[in-house]
């Protein structure tokens, strides 16, 4: 993927219509065009496809294109997508944007290898997404974690005070970055300007993995984004909080402390050469919807929500509402936090009573869960969801629940902790490996990741040494009904180590 800073600049400089969605309307024409398909893909428009799954594909298939004649080409964008990107780029107030179809997975990996080479040390916050984690390694790069702040009522992990950071960079001035989560997956927000302005006089970029906040500054109803607060590069899963397609998702760059040509090489590498045209195009709806009708209706729903779930304080007697805290910036109101007030019943087991009242959470773990509204949420929809909480509410009342004596789960070390794992990423992930149970493993370097999922933090990643409070969490997490992602024995009984 090259980048012609020229031509982005021309296209900056012209005046830019957001009624516009250059992307699929040259699908649109593709489609209208009705050429006989002598190329990719193999369905040729739609002509050949199981017939039972054809009328649910049928319109998507007629605009799965190819990069052909009158499309462009993602990896050297030149028209249609090119001028998706700047509208892109206006609206979210980048000076450049990517269009991203893996996700904001791809996104962080990108921005890995355009950071960092074999060796370099990167400032990354501890409790970052998996995907953070693959492209360091990826990058044969030595990432110092920075341990996490804790919010006291709900335990979700946030970006840790600024007093932590400034400290670490005075310890590794040849950090190539500051990498943080902001908002995290509870859409807890911490005021980033600050932080920013200390990477900058330390010469460094800010990084934000923002994949829960592609909303954020699109209303004032909602936190500023990571970008209006001096961010450097940002990635965004436009999918998660805006109306894209699975998979779509956005990089933004901003100001002269990122090689974008570097970040566009890096992309051309890491993205497929035949991107899905159908996930570009929802990426170019979703700009449009969001400039045309979204902020207003953003606006209208967060004052929706806001009555409600003050209303449902009051109303509540076995669950709770996360109100927000003096710990936390700024809160995400599109995003309730639902607990047990005596934590007898824990996030696992209210997400499958919710499930069973019909309503499914986003999130679960071992106190809470999360419910995640869209941009346009009527009435209506916001009283089905209240009428379950408030069903759950009654059902929780009538159950006889046991509160487990049971000591914190402790996922990170205390905040602001500096940890450089013993063995690199990189290094741990090559090195061979065999089994040994939890028990015996205390003590050794581990050499795989494990995950609990959602929300993709690893608790353990390759290379670090295993400690007594990893096993005791490990275990205390898998009784509970935690969900571990691809881990190499289910049982949990036991891992990899490097041998």
């Amino acid at each position: 993927m090259s980048l012609d800073i020229s031509q982005v600049e021309k296209m900056i400089d012209k005046k830019l219509d957001h009624g516009k969605a250059p992307l699929y309307e040259a699908l649109c024409q593709y489609e209208e065009s009705k050429r006989t398909s002598m190329h990719v893909p193999g369905h040729k428009d739609g002509r050949v496809f199981d017939q039972k799954g054809y009328d649910h594909f049928y319109d998507v298939l007629k605009i799965d294109a190819t990069e052909s004649v009158g499309i462009d080409d993602l990896h050297h964008p030149t028209d249609f997508i090119a001028d998706a990107q700047a509208l892109a780029a206006e609206a979210f107030g980048s000076d450049h944007t990517f269009f991203l179809v893996g996700g904001s997975t791809i996104g962080n990996i990108a921005a890995a290898l355009t950071l960092c080479g074999p060796g370099d040390k990167i400032l990354v916050q501890r409790n970052m997404h998996k995907s953070v984690f693959h492209g360091l390694l990826l990058a044969g790069a030595h990432p110092i974690y920075i341990a996490p702040a804790i919010e006291s009522t709900t335990k979700a992990a946030m970006v840790s005070d600024i007093y932590y950071i400034e400290e670490a960079l005075k310890q590794h001035p040849d950090a190539k970055a500051v990498w943080i989560t902001n908002p995290n997956y509870y859409g807890m927000s911490q005021n980033v300007s600050q932080l920013a302005e200390t990477c900058h006089n330390a010469g460094v970029p800010l990084v934000c993995d923002e994949a829960h906040g592609a909303h954020f500054g699109q209303s004032e109803a909602v936190p500023p984004s990571a970008l209006s607060q001096g961010a450097d590069l940002v990635v965004q899963s436009t999918h998660k909080m805006l109306t894209a397609m699975t998979m779509a998702s956005m990089l933004h760059v901003k100001g002269n402390l990122i090689n974008r040509e570097r970040l566009a090489q890096v992309l051309g590498m890491i993205q497929s050469t035949s991107p899905s045209y159908p996930l570009l195009a929802s990426l170019d709806l979703a700009r449009r919807y969001l400039v045309e009708k979204g902020r207003d209706e953003l606006k209208v729903t967060v004052d929706r929500l806001e009555k409600r779930r003050i209303n449902l304080v009051d109303e509540l007697n076995a669950l709770t509402i996360w109100e927000g805290s003096i710990e936390v910036h700024r809160r995400d109101p599109l995003k309730w936090i639902i607990s047990c007030k005596d934590e007898t019943v824990t996030g696992y087991q209210l997400l499958d009573l919710f499930y069973e009242e019909g309503c499914t959470a986003e999130i679960s773990d071992p106190r809470n869960i999360v419910f995640l509204f869209s941009l346009n949420e009527n009435e209506e929809d916001i009283e089905k969801v209240v009428d379950a909480i408030k069903a759950i509410d009654r059902k929780l009342q009538q159950m006889a629940f046991t509160k487990q004596e049971t000591k914190d789960i402790v996922l990170f070390a205390e905040e602001g902790t500096l940890q450089k794992p013993a063995v690199s990423l990189g290094t741990a992930f090559h090195k061979p490996r065999h089994r040994m149970t939890l028990e015996e493993a205390i003590g050794s370097y581990c050499a795989e990741t494990v995950l609990p999922y959602p929300p993709g933090i690893p608790l353990l990643t390759p290379g670090e040494e295993i400690t007594k409070t990893h096993v005791d969490t490990i275990k205390q997490l898998h009784e509970m009904g935690a969900y571990f992602q691809s881990p190499s024995d289910d049982t949990m009984q036991t891992i990899y180590v490097i041998k």
